[in-house]
């Protein structure tokens, strides 16, 4: 059970398909040139795999050791990462795919704020910030508010209105450790605390969380699913030709200025295509603690059930998705265990679960 683990370029994280590491594209943006290193590098040094997280970063398996390393230093001259090991791990800064200028600014400087504060090196693995973006998991959140900026920590239904809102979020993350030492994440400290001790006076309802439609033609370019999140190399590659990709965290690029993408049976182009009602986690055998190859069997049950939301999970950890869904299939030794409206590590009403069983399950 890895609990707590946060890799980055530097620091990989073992897996059942050998090292992973993490690449936190600066400001969510990756130009067609840094797409192509980044497609040779995970081909080159990695099973040629990428996967998109919640906070907009990509993940690529697969790699050893040496190649950890000689993949590391290639980010770092592609310009994907920091050269200071220290700076790269609290650079976890996601900022909205459409964002505006104003909103890439402030994103920016917290960025760059964020690397030169050493005190904040003590911040857990996990802790991050989200400029513009509402809905996914983040511990300061910074959105703009008219003329101000909402500043809120995570569990706060409450913001303070600030027109300087870098000083505001590293403030809240300073406060967070002079007030909750030892806690995991931001919803654990109290609210109230956290705004006396950053000088913060709370003003504002926090804005609501919302997910934007991502996939298709779009405002600001055209949106491009990816099953399960996952995107393989050559078809990275394929994609950066189109031009500068957004990521997001809702396993989608935003292509952007783009008014269509050359068909690819390998991508989601379409808003009602049935694969992105599926949730499932890498599975077996690229994941050590998984008990089954839980991509292939939701994809067998999509095939019966096109557009039910499936959520499969490897393991009771539920790496793939945290949050309550309608139905959750969680593999163990014995099969599937089922839970209805709830989280993998909540209690099912059945185990022990053959695809076939299930099958017969949802048809009822």
């Amino acid at each position: 059970m890895r609990r707590g683990w946060c890799p980055t370029v530097f620091a990989p994280m073992p897996s059942g398909d050998g090292l992973l590491v993490r690449v936190k594209p600066p400001l969510g943006r990756l130009l067609a040139v840094q797409a192509r290193a980044l497609a040779a590098a995970a081909a080159r040094d990695g099973n040629g795999v990428l996967e998109l997280t919640g906070r907009a970063n990509l993940q690529i398996r697969g790699l050893t050791a040496a190649s950890a390393e000689r993949f590391a230093r290639a980010m770092v001259g592609a310009g994907l990462a920091s050269p200071d090991p220290a700076a790269e791990r609290r650079r976890t800064v996601a900022v909205a795919p459409l964002a505006d200028a104003a909103s890439l600014d402030v994103a920016a400087s917290l960025e760059d704020a964020l690397t030169q504060d050493d005190a904040l090196a003590a911040l857990p693995a996990k802790f991050g910030f989200a400029v513009a973006l509402s809905g996914i998991a983040a511990d300061v959140r910074l959105y703009p508010s008219g003329e101000f900026w909402a500043v809120w920590p995570d569990g706060a239904g409450i913001a303070a209105a600030t027109r300087a809102p870098v000083r505001a979020a590293l403030g809240l993350a300073h406060a967070f450790l002079a007030v909750a030492p030892g806690a995991a994440r931001m919803h654990d400290a109290d609210a109230d605390a956290l705004f006396a001790a950053a000088g913060l006076r709370p003003a504002l309802p926090a804005p609501l969380p919302l997910r934007p439609r991502i996939i298709g033609q779009l405002p600001g370019g055209f949106g491009v699913g990816l099953p399960f999140g996952a995107v393989d190399a050559a078809t990275l590659d394929r994609l950066a030709a189109c031009g500068t990709l957004h990521v997001t965290p809702w396993r989608a690029f935003l292509v952007a200025a783009a008014t269509a993408v050359p068909p690819d049976p390998a991508l989601i182009l379409d808003p009602a295509d049935p694969r992105r009602a599926l949730t499932a986690c890498p599975g077996r055998p690229a994941c050590a603690a998984a008990a089954a190859d839980v991509r292939a069997d939701a994809l067998a049950l999509a095939r019966r059930f096109p557009g039910r939301a499936l959520h499969l999970s490897g393991c009771a950890k539920g790496c793939a998705d945290p949050r309550p869904a309608p139905l959750t299939l969680v593999a163990g030794a014995d099969g599937y265990a089922l839970v209805r409206n709830g989280t993998a590590a909540d209690p099912p009403v059945a185990r022990g679960l053959s695809l076939g069983q299930i099958a017969a399950m949802i048809a009822a």
